[in-house]
């Protein structure tokens, strides 16, 4: 198990030292979480995966180019928002121009398929079915305990202690 870690952590320490996407606003403090996280992830992911030493070898570059690219499609779509939201105020636009970035907007979640769909096929022959499936429930549940970590973090930091029971 150790000289696994030891490939993993070799395998994506240039993926996380250039992890912070343009346009990032947090700090250092921020980054290190990022890190902590990705590189909790990547631990629980092997282990839930049940990926072998060989296995990881092969996956772990084509993960991280799957990993850029879906944060390269967030990104987008943040931008995208950020463009509509412009347009929204700017009474000097067109109906065409909103249109159009809706139109981009919508687009989106396409791209995130066809970005799932294509690295799903690209791990076909690292991985078995079995092992695909159980990626796809990680990646599912790691995203819904991440996301009630960060409401968890936000409602202590408000100050809220009650209990939604």
């Amino acid at each position: 198990m150790n000289k696994l870690l030891i490939v993993l952590v070799i395998l994506i320490s240039p993926q996380l030292l250039s992890a912070q996407p343009p346009g990032f606003e947090g700090g250092p403090d921020r980054e290190k979480v990022r890190e902590r996280i990705n590189t909790m992830k990547i631990w629980k992911l092997t282990e839930a995966v049940g990926l072998t030493s060989e296995q990881s070898e092969k996956f772990f570059p084509l993960y991280n180019k799957h990993q850029k690219a879906m944060d390269e499609i967030m990104n987008r779509r943040g931008e995208l928002v950020d463009r509509l939201e412009a347009l929204i105020d700017d009474k000097k636009n067109s109906d065409q121009d909103l249109q159009k970035a809706m139109s981009d907007l919508e687009g989106i979640p396409r791209q995130m398929t066809e970005e799932k769909n294509r690295f799903y096929l690209e791990i076909a022959g690292i991985l078995p079915l079995r092992q695909q499936a159980k990626l796809a429930v990680f990646e599912e549940r790691f995203f819904q305990q991440l996301q009630e970590f960060v409401r968890d973090v936000r409602r202590e930091k408000r100050g809220d202690h009650f209990n939604d029971e």
